[in-house]
């Protein structure tokens, strides 16, 4: 089963590396590794009244896991834009309380896109499906010469899920001629709420061969692997490789046939400076 979809689970955590950590992202004019766009544009927010845009867009495809599903293509949108303290970054928004050389603390509210529509599998006859939410929450970022390490703790507000989360990553770049080389690792943990929300089976949605399941909390691991390179003086192309493998107590969700998932992106991006 090949369809487009909404981002779920592994595509959005890759699509917020992408967005919020990986530093060869975006870099300057003079090539990867060499500044990035993304970092100086919100290092002048707060110190002054200007703006910032970066815009592209790219594709992710992933296997999500699910039951009865194969892979899912998906179209993302990479927009960033700053106005003092305030940004956007893709789909996230947030506010800028501290910024620093080598820091940055911000709240952010981003969208829960991992959902569940049952209909795309008929193997999920059956299963209600699962709705999508607003995660608010805070996140740290510290870089330097050593690399880039983010932390994010995120709780869902509109209570959907009432669930909560935490990410984590490492990721440095390695200067490859024109391209910037990144390899990353991280762990996203996730409440029992969240994790039951989106893989658990209420009695009511149990059939023989799928038995009533409600799971507790879940740490997830992911490495992933990142290349990109300036095209032009102001477009930039991003791809990355990602596998997470799923905590047990999604592992073992009689609605999850995959141990882990796999998500490659593709993406180019316009900076207008």
């Amino acid at each position: 089963m090949s369809r487009l979809h909404r981002l779920t689970l592994p595509s959005l955590l890759l699509f917020s590396a992408i967005l919020g950590a990986a530093p060869a992202f975006a870099a300057g004019k003079g090539g990867a590794g060499d500044g990035d766009v993304q970092d100086q544009l919100l290092k002048e927010a707060g110190r002054d009244a200007g703006s910032g845009w970066i815009v592209g867009g790219g594709f992710a495809v992933t296997d999500p896991g699910y039951v009865g599903y194969s892979r899912q293509y998906t179209p993302v949108p990479l927009v960033f834009y700053h106005y003092g303290r305030f940004f956007f970054a893709g789909v996230s928004a947030g506010y800028l309380l501290s910024n620093g050389d080598h820091y940055r603390f911000s709240l952010m509210v981003k969208p829960e896109f991992n959902r569940l529509k049952a209909s795309d599998s008929p193997q999920l006859t059956g299963i209600e499906s699962r709705q999508w939410s607003l995660d608010g929450g805070a996140n740290l970022d510290l870089f330097g010469d050593w690399g880039r390490y983010n932390v994010g703790v995120f709780h869902d507000i509109l209570d959907r899920n009432n669930g909560t989360q935490i990410n984590t990553g490492y990721r440095y770049t390695i200067p490859v001629g024109d391209w910037g080389l990144t390899p990353g690792l991280g762990l996203r943990w996730e409440s029992a709420n969240l994790v039951n929300y989106y893989y658990g089976v209420s009695p009511a949605e149990s059939i023989p061969g799928r038995p009533a399941y409600s799971p507790g909390s879940a740490t997830n691991p992911y490495v992933e692997i990142g290349l990109s390179t300036n095209l032009t003086d102001h477009l930039r192309l991003i791809t990355n490789l990602q596998y997470m493998r799923f905590g047990g107590a999604i592992h073992d969700s009689p609605i999850v046939d995959r141990s882990g998932t796999t998500t490659f992106f593709i993406g180019v991006t316009y900076n207008f400076r």
